[in-house]
């Protein structure tokens, strides 16, 4: 029996809409999800409605991806929120604060593009996030990439827009404690996302000192990757974490897993946060 704990919609930077989502889940045979859209929770109200519409036996955990930054060398750190209360007004202000911040960070990006010598407006990023409430980064790399610029979105962060590359902004965002604070007063849990894409195992033992999570990501592409995964699961047990896992799945064709459930996360290993409520 399958589980993800970690999916992204046309909400913030995925392809699919929470039906198209589900629809997939039920082909694949996924028992629980969350849906954990960057820096918004609204894709909860659709996935709800039509779950109850289709009678599918999936277990629907609301979630939201928030993305830190932690120390004096900025680590990009994603934390994982489960099981909150999505009305919580100090949740969402934080939440509009640091989508505001992507706008401002987006637009700054774009301006840099530009005085390079391509062809890309602010209109144009805005067409390819249609409904998303989380404009970023792979929307620019998808406008480069049809445009015929690049032939693949990694090659427009390698070259461009990649954390040290000549079109890279910062983004005004939360410390990690901060997430995990504005998660537990709504309600809910917290979980370190994909660790392995920190970098630096200090730099993970430093986060996990820092902030009061809840659990850590175990099962990820990017643990797979790196040869990781029984090193957090390793760091889970020390630390009486739950274990979470998902395949970070955003539904692009040259982003792996390309297909939701490729990538598999078993339903008793992270049972503890599906059952948590």
């Amino acid at each position: 029996m399958l589980a993800d704990l970690h999916i992204h919609t046309v909400y913030s930077d995925g392809i699919y809409t929470p039906e198209q989502i589900l629809d997939m889940a039920e082909h694949v045979g996924i028992k629980a999800l969350a849906i954990t859209d960057h820096d918004n929770t609204n894709a909860h109200a659709r996935t709800r409605k039509y779950l109850a519409e289709k009678g599918y036996d999936i277990k629907f955990i609301p979630g939201v991806e928030i993305d830190t930054f932690f120390g004096s060398r900025d680590y990009n750190v994603h934390v994982l929120g489960f099981y909150f209360n999505a009305d919580n007004q100090l949740l969402q202000e934080k939440l509009a604060w640091t989508g505001a911040g992507r706008v401002r960070r987006i637009s700054n990006i774009i301006k840099k593009i530009q005085d390079r010598g391509y062809d890309l407006t602010v209109e144009d990023v805005k067409k390819e996030a249609k409904l998303s409430m989380s404009i970023g980064r792979p929307h620019i790399a998808r406008v480069m990439v049809r445009k015929g610029y690049f032939p693949s979105i990694n090659e427009v962060f390698d070259t461009l827009i990649g954390e040290g590359k000549p079109c890279y902004c910062k983004q005004e965002k939360l410390t990690p404690q901060e997430a995990v604070e504005v998660i537990h007063q709504a309600g809910g849990i917290a979980s370190f996302a994909h660790p392995s894409e920190v970098g630096s195992k200090k730099a993970v033992d430093a986060i996990l000192a820092h902030a009061k999570f809840d659990a850590i990501e175990v099962w990820h592409p990017s643990a797979q990757k790196t040869h990781e995964t029984g090193l957090w699961l390793k760091k889970a047990k020390e630390l009486q974490l739950m274990t979470s896992g998902g395949s970070d799945f955003h539904g692009d064709p040259r982003r792996y897993p390309s297909e939701l459930g490729i990538f598999e996360v078993k339903y008793a290993d992270v049972a503890d946060i599906i059952n948590y409520k």
